[in-house]
């Protein structure tokens, strides 16, 4: 499967190391921004390298079997992906499993789309794609 995960950029080396873990089972993850260790900020000084990157972000939101946002009480970015994603399901729901995880799953208008499955932690997203935890270390993101 192809897996997108979405958050703010401080959870960043925790979803690279699950990343990692998930490619050494087989999967895929389109979410490369979460391998990115340059400072792109500000993103205005930077458009030769954030360009090509959000295009990378929305094509693998778009394109990916199934979409995680880490939930926050803050953050912009995440939200572009999160609306790829349900393009995505508006045109093949078959095509696409979204979840958002965390306690702030419901804070916006279209965290509440009926296409998005809502979940407390990472581990449970893992468990019902039917990927064994038993060798993962699971981060909680708070």
């Amino acid at each position: 499967m192809k897996w997108y995960f979405a958050s703010r950029t401080r959870h960043q080396g925790k979803l690279a190391d699950l990343s990692g873990q998930l490619e050494n089972l087989g999967e895929e993850i389109a979410s490369q921004w979460v391998y990115i260790t340059d400072s792109l900020k500000p993103y205005h000084e930077h458009p030769d390298k954030v360009h090509p990157i959000a295009e990378m972000d929305i094509r693998g939101a778009f394109g990916c079997d199934v979409f995680v946002l880490i939930s926050d009480p803050e953050g912009t970015d995440m939200f572009a992906e999160l609306g790829a994603a349900l393009a995505k399901a508006a045109l093949s729901p078959e095509k696409i499993t979204v979840y958002v995880v965390g306690e702030h799953a419901k804070r916006s208008l279209i965290q509440c789309h009926p296409a998005i499955t809502h979940v407390s932690t990472v581990r449970d997203v893992l468990m019902r794609e039917h990927i064994n935890t038993e060798n993962i270390v699971v981060p909680d993101f708070v």
